[in-house]
């Protein structure tokens, strides 16, 4: 998830009705329905979503989750605005545009506390540093790794106009291709493009500075007016998504396992699925003692790179956007019981 370049206040009033969703269980008159944007509801890289699902803990929590996948260039809080998604998958730079410009926003919980993006070159072809990319060409996954390229290429006091950028696309065998024909010799792009890159044969070589990876990549919002209302349920989804990120802690094997089984087609070839659910875990389990704990220290101090990119015009308080009151909830699980349902599920499932 990236920053639209289109102003939010734009797109509130247009926002479309027409995006994917999961179809709901049998019992969903029984339960409470809340509709979640992420940017995919099916995939390693999100696998609390996996486990919550195989475990059906949303359902024993009394919840239905109604999964709005984000295959949609409207920006996702033009979907908290007008109430058709509770709560928000964002990520910083889409965050400060929101708090620019006076949106009723709060992040509420932060599920990715590293940032799964990143610039990156292939192995053996002669750059081993940013400074090595001047005068090349950058792919991008989508034009909206601009911003990643941009930030990225700042840390080391160099621009975005030092190099040429060239949409590539997220399809793997494009991708392979651009990078083994030399269309391109760098890449900006996340994770899960890596993974798809590495079944290909291809090892990429991350050359994103430590510190700008420090950054709350993927964060729940939700709109302010409505925390209250929506506080009972918040409270028993964001404690189901800590219990099942808590499984890639507790049990990874499991985790790898149904991720496999969920999406076969990001484990066609085993060691690619492998680094794909190793990064996953890297970036969903928390750099804080809590899960899902906001960190307002980060937020402040990332802003001075994204004001330099042209990202931010201005510093924001992060006490303006941020609500950890959700936090305890979230965290009053048992770890035992996570590991003797997995467990469980694993015995069931050979």
């Amino acid at each position: 998830m990236r920053m639209e370049s289109t102003s939010i206040r734009m797109m509130l009033a247009g926002a479309a009705l027409g995006v994917m969703t999961l179809a709901a269980p049998a019992q969903a008159q029984e339960l409470k329905t809340l509709n979640i944007m992420v940017p995919n509801n099916n995939t390693t890289n999100l696998y609390p979503v996996i486990v919550a699902r195989y475990l059906g803990w949303f359902e024993k929590a009394g919840l239905t989750i109604n999964y709005l996948d984000a295959d949609t260039t409207i920006p996702y809080i033009a979907f908290l605005s007008n109430g058709q998604a509770d709560a928000v998958m964002l990520d910083a730079p889409q965050t400060f545009q929101a708090v620019s410009e006076k949106l009723p926003i709060k992040v509420v919980y932060e599920a990715m506390q590293n940032a799964p993006e990143g610039l990156f070159v292939p192995e053996g072809n002669g750059i081993t540093t940013l400074e090595g990319l001047k005068g090349k060409t950058v792919g991008l996954a989508s034009d909206r790794d601009q911003a990643t390229t941009r930030i990225v290429l700042e840390s080391v006091g160099m621009s975005i106009d030092d190099v040429k950028t060239v949409v590539v696309g997220n399809g793997g065998p494009i991708i392979a291709k651009a990078i083994k024909d030399g269309t391109v010799q760098g890449f900006a792009a996340a994770a899960n493009d890596l993974a798809i890159v590495a079944a290909s044969g291809i090892t990429m070589l991350d050359l994103t500075p430590p510190a700008v990876k420090v950054n709350p990549a993927n964060t729940f919002s939700i709109w302010e007016p409505r925390l209250e209302e929506l506080r009972p349920d918040l409270e028993k989804f964001f404690q189901v998504w800590a219990r099942a990120t808590a499984a890639g802690k507790i049990a990874p094997e499991i985790v790898a396992k149904m991720s496999a089984k969920q999406v076969p087609e990001e484990w066609e070839n085993k060691e690619a699925g492998q680094a794909l659910m190793d990064a996953s875990f890297f970036l969903n389990l928390p750099v804080t003692p809590k899960y899902g704990d906001v960190e307002p220290e980060v937020w402040k101090s990332i802003q001075p790179a994204y004001i330099k990119a042209g990202e931010l015009k201005a510093e924001l308080d992060p006490a303006t956007f941020l609500d950890g009151s959700l936090i305890d909830a979230a965290n009053k699980f048992d770890e035992a019981e996570v590991k003797a349902d997995l467990e469980a599920w694993d015995k069931a499932n050979p």
